[in-house]
């Protein structure tokens, strides 16, 4: 079986987002798991299923005021059978679709499910700095087989977030 790259070993999503804001359209491709751990799971834009092209960790440059709106649709295309969704959080619904693996997270990104045909297979992301410093973290997507109720976790994105006065 051939070894999966991780997120460092990808390209990186470099992104500059002006002061009016900007708005991406990307795939996220969820992976079965190998050995019971979580794998890459590829990253590209619409349109472009080169592996080549695949990204890893984010790198976000923002100009005071602007918004990042991410629009991540799943492709499952490598998890046939499988009826997977982004794990909805009922009591907050300002990270769906990720495990938030570092802290105050919470206060430059916003995720939400988005219901698509009856499945919530879309994740609309907000980021934006709201206090002119520099921040990192890292987290996992993460997705749930409406059927079974099994759990798919991601490997190991990192995205840092470089306010541009």
């Amino acid at each position: 079986m051939k070894q999966m790259k991780t997120c460092a070993e990808r390209p990186l999503l470099n992104l500059e987002v002006p002061k009016e804001g900007l708005t991406v359209e990307l795939m996220l491709q969820p992976q079965e798991q190998v050995n019971k751990e979580p794998q890459y799971w590829p990253l590209y834009n619409v349109g472009n299923d080169n592996e080549e092209e695949y990204f890893g960790n984010w790198n976000i440059d923002i100009h005071k005021g602007g918004v990042l709106t991410l629009k991540v649709t799943l492709d499952l295309s490598k998890v046939p059978g499988r009826n997977l969704e982004f794990v909805r959080y009922r009591q907050n619904h300002k990270l769906d679709g990720l495990i938030a693996l570092t802290p105050d997270f919470r206060h430059q990104f916003r995720a939400r499910a988005k219901e698509v045909d009856g499945e919530y297979t879309t994740l609309i992301i907000k980021v934006k700095d709201k206090e002119d410093i520099p921040d990192r973290f890292s987290f996992l997507w993460m997705c749930v087989d409406a059927e079974t109720g099994m759990h798919f976790v991601s490997g190991d994105p990192d995205t840092s977030i470089n306010p541009i006065p």
